[in-house]
């Protein structure tokens, strides 16, 4: 009878445990550094983020990269690739201004 127990217990949670899914779903998103007159600088600035962003672990990554914050299983984010770049624009003086950018793309799950 002791044996029984458990096995009941479990056949029991089983259309419970069916609904409770999980969606593993793919991301993208950037982020952007602020202006800067050098390209160098602008760089710079993105390696650091860049660098941030891997050594962030996953449930900080949800307040950083565009997530949904409903039934989102936050250590399940995992970036898996980063490209970095630069704009520029003029500003009002006709200086040519940098802007470092980090496109990131993801993996999370959600549940349903």
């Amino acid at each position: 009878m002791k044996k029984l127990l458990p096995l009941a217990a479990i056949i029991a949670m089983a259309p419970t445990l069916a609904l409770a899914t999980a969606d593993n779903l793919y991301g993208s998103g950037g982020v952007h550094t602020e202006y800067f007159e050098t390209k160098a600088e602008a760089m710079a600035e993105v390696n650091r983020i860049v660098d941030e962003l891997s050594s962030k672990p996953s449930h900080e990554l949800a307040f950083v990269l565009r997530t949904p914050s409903k039934s989102l299983d936050r250590n399940s984010i995992e970036i898996y690739d980063k490209d970095v770049s630069y704009k520029t624009k003029l500003d009002e003086s006709g200086s040519t201004m940098y802007q470092g950018t980090v496109n990131v793309e993801y993996r999370y799950s959600r549940y349903n």
